[in-house]
């Protein structure tokens, strides 16, 4: 750190520091680099052109995979299936990152998201005032009430959520809209509930 002060030097020492600070130039910049690089790491988050992810390569979804049609494991394979679970491998595929589904409850799914278990969770949570404000979400992708079906949640319209503040945020809501225009969302909505219920 340097601390600025009114200070007098003669003409051959303000010369000589000059040009000790172009010569240190560089390599602050480096150390900067070096420094930021190092705290993300030991944060444990990766960036990459589209946002941060947790784990390096990987988009890590948390789901609740109890939900009829959304994301559920299959009887016959014990895999997970539904509209949810194919939408975030088309996300996936988009961000040409792996998929890693994280299963968990209704209770935690968006706890999970401030410990850093999964970058987002896409699981049929609606867009309450309440999750609006404490997390980063998309715009809505269905809407249950649409399709006539049981929900808890006091906003049937639901999207995905992120950790406040992560840029991954804005690179799925981009990515979703282009699903969205292609008519792919509205394709996975006609296969699992019979009709259009996308926003």
């Amino acid at each position: 750190k340097y601390i600025h002060g009114m200070v007098v030097h003669d003409r051959m020492t303000t010369i000589g520091e000059n040009q000790m600070k172009k010569r240190q130039g560089p390599g602050r910049l480096l150390f900067f680099i070096f420094t930021l690089f190092m705290s993300l790491c030991f944060s444990g988050c990766f960036l990459f052109e589209g946002g941060e992810t947790v784990e390096k390569g990987v988009l890590r979804v948390g789901m609740n995979l109890n939900i009829d049609k959304l994301c559920y494991l299959s009887p016959e394979t014990n895999k997970p299936e539904g509209f949810e679970v194919e939408l975030a491998g088309l996300l996936a595929d988009r961000l040409d990152l792996e998929l890693e589904i994280v299963d968990t409850t209704e209770k935690n799914l968006l706890k999970s998201l401030d410990g850093r278990i999964y970058d987002c969770v896409i699981s049929g949570v609606g867009l309450s005032q309440w999750n609006r404000i404490h997390y980063g979400y998309t715009d809505a992708y269905l809407d249950l009430s649409l399709a006539e079906e049981q929900t808890e949640e006091e906003d049937t319209r639901i999207a995905i959520f992120t950790r406040k503040g992560n840029s991954l945020e804005d690179t799925l809501e981009k990515n979703l809209e282009e699903l969205k225009e292609e008519g792919t969302l509205k394709e996975l909505s006609v296969k699992y509930f019979g009709k259009d219920i996308t926003t």
